[in-house]
């Protein structure tokens, strides 16, 4: 069924293809025709039973036989009817042909809006926004300006701006029918529950918007009580009061009650499996206090927890499993090792939920009530990969020690940065334990490449010439993974390979966790993630963290994340079956705002910090969101 279009598009040839395209429909499309009903009233007719690709072809049809002027606001319904029928190329095509100025302004708009879907397909937020900031009037728009919106709130949530991202959608809610706003309150809720309380803090205080504001309190004061339902309801219930015209009243809340309703049961009897004898004691009995902190601070639930050692290396862990069920266990935190939980899923059968204490590369059969949670090193460099990109960074090099740990956090931030489309450029390693580090800054600075030239260029003169090194100029930062010793020495090594411009990233592991400002100041500049327990110090753990500072002290400083891991296991039992459901995508823990994949693992969004003076000073989420005038990375 071929179309006749205007030999004058300069993608006719591709066009033309949407000629072979089967309508969506179940008969076949008829040839359109001139005469008869008007061909908006066609199209609107085929749009109605959801033949999009029909009515776009109609239109195309009718703009290859008019005149210019009639044949622009032809072209541009096609390219909206070829958006909706998913033939994206095809509307790229089309609308790459109308000429805006022969459109009046509320057509032009409706074609910035065709290229802000388009241009955002294609990821790029920064020249979506600027589209759309061109319309003036969106309210004006065929939709009232929904798409418009939505559009911003994608954009914006893409670019790594989470709070202007809730703010697009608040405004979208107005817009919406009474049977839309659930779920779009819920991606409300849902984008605000993503930060951690510390950064929705920081942005309530800065925010005038009272039903921003109300969004944000209604979060954080689920996210406080969210361990203790009847002080929840009692803050629900002042909530509302003092914000009896917002718009979650009628929508989202009783949604949220009712679901609350059906889930925060903790189990009556909890097993601990944990290695207290052999390598990993010292950990284990930091995480089993932490599971214990948090059971003694538990008003409302005191439930039976009976620990059991699995380092005996002689006695299998499913053995022990089913000794702890056999005495009544309901739920089971651990094991710790990786080769126990590998010895759990190869026994094909847990008669109770396990929340394993690590996580296993192999795959988990569905059937198995195995959750896996732990504090993953990839997750980690995954989150640098991410703040690097939102920080705007395209090509950068990676300076990570010989050994699996550091090849481990190299894969996963490589694999992640190169899915959100960076580029690295170099990557090299240092010896473990080393204190210089000039060779390898050297190589992936390109510094050596430039003593080579220089060095060629004196043989073919035979003369000494003045030489300054200059490090490659296509990098734009910098990856590193190591322990507080190396990166204080890497830091300041960087700065004299005339590297101190960039903006250099790296995981936890560059924290000791304990304010040393004398021995910190050397990695002034560096920026890291890390768990909320750790770098914000008025989180809901505040006290729980203050206890066991005074229990054991020694141990807390030097354990801290794992103690924190243990508090989280005990305190995220009761959420594990609402993690993947809507409105409770997210746990805001002490490791950190937890979430779920479909197979059963538990992931960490950390919080940012940066050296400044020797201490770190926080960074919210995302660059976007920081309330707190950066400064620039030195």
């Amino acid at each position: 069924m071929p179309l006749p279009l205007r030999t004058r598009l300069p993608s006719a040839a591709a066009l033309a293809l949407l000629a072979a395209l089967p309508a969506c429909t179940t008969t076949p499309v008829r040839a359109p025709t001139v005469t008869g009903p008007p061909v908006q009233q066609q199209a609107e007719t085929r749009a109605a039973e959801g033949d999009y690709l029909g009515a776009a072809q109609l239109y195309l049809q009718r703009a290859g036989r008019v005149g210019d002027r009639e044949a622009a606001p032809l072209l541009l319904a096609a390219a909206e009817y070829l958006l909706r029928s998913g033939h994206w190329d095809e509307a790229a095509d089309v609308s790459a042909t109308v000429d805006a100025g022969l459109l009046n302004e509320a057509q032009r708009d409706r074609l910035l809006v065709v290229k802000a879907r388009l241009t955002l397909a294609g990821g790029d937020t920064t020249g979506t926004l600027e589209l759309l900031d061109r319309i003036r009037q969106p309210d004006v728009l065929p939709d009232g300006g929904a798409t418009y919106y939505r559009l911003r709130a994608r954009a914006y949530r893409q670019a790594g701006n989470t709070l202007e991202a809730a703010r697009q959608l608040i405004w979208l809610d107005g817009l919406l029918p009474d049977e839309q706003r659930l779920d779009n309150q819920f991606a409300i809720w849902e984008l605000l529950s993503s930060l951690s309380d510390e950064a929705l803090s920081r942005l309530r205080e800065a925010t005038a918007d009272d039903t921003l504001g109300g969004w944000m309190e209604l979060v954080l004061l689920v996210h406080r009580d969210l361990r203790d339902t009847v002080a929840m309801r009692t803050g629900i219930d002042n909530w509302r009061q003092r914000y009896l015209r917002h718009p979650a009243q009628d929508t989202l809340l009783p949604r949220l009650l009712a679901q609350l309703d059906r889930s925060g049961a903790q189990a009556s009897h909890i097993a601990l499996l944990l290695p207290l004898s052999g390598r990993a004691a010292e950990s284990a009995a930091a995480i089993r206090d932490g599971v214990l902190a948090a059971l003694y601070q538990d008003r409302h639930n005191q439930p039976t927890v009976v620990i059991y050692d699995t380092g005996d290396v002689t006695r299998p862990v499913w053995e022990i499993y089913h000794q702890a069920v056999s005495e009544g266990a309901e739920f089971v935190i651990g094991p710790l090792l990786k080769d126990n939980i590998r010895q759990l899923v190869l026994s094909g059968q847990l008669d109770v939920p396990v929340l394993a204490l690590n996580q296993i590369d192999t795959g988990v059969p569905e059937r198995l009530p195995l959750y896996q949670f732990g504090l993953s090193p990839e997750d980690e460099a995954q989150q640098v990969a991410e703040r690097a990109r939102e920080d705007g960074l395209q090509r950068v090099i990676a300076i990570v020690p010989d050994n699996s740990w550091g090849q481990r956090l190299l894969a996963a931030f490589t694999e992640r940065w190169q899915t959100l489309g960076g580029e690295l450029l170099e990557a090299r390693s240092f010896r473990s334990g080393s204190a210089d580090f000039s060779t390898p800054i050297q190589r992936a600075l390109n510094l050596d490449g430039s003593r080579q030239r220089h060095r060629a260029l004196e043989r073919l003169l035979g003369r000494s010439i003045s030489f300054e090194p200059r490090r490659r100029q296509d990098v734009d930062g910098i990856f590193i993974a190591a322990f507080p010793r190396e990166a204080r020495l890497l830091r300041p090594q960087l700065r004299f390979h005339r590297a101190s411009d960039l903006p250099v990233y790296s995981t936890s592991h560059v924290y000791s966790g304990k304010p040393d400002a004398v021995h910190d100041r050397d990695m002034d500049g560096l920026m890291f993630c890390d768990i909320p327990w750790v770098l914000d110090p008025t989180g809901n753990w505040s006290m729980l963290r203050s206890e066991i500072n005074r229990l054991w002290p020694q141990r807390a400083s030097r354990h801290q994340r794992l103690f924190a891991l243990g508090t989280d296991a005990y305190q995220v039992i009761p959420w594990l079956d609402t993690l993947n459901t809507q409105g409770f995508g997210f746990y805001s823990g002490a490791t950190g705002v937890l979430t779920m994949d479909s197979g059963r693992k538990l992931h960490r969004e950390l919080v940012w910090a940066q050296f400044r003076r020797g201490t770190p000073r926080a960074l919210s989420l995302s660059p976007a969101d920081d309330e707190t005038g950066r400064e620039q990375h030195r």
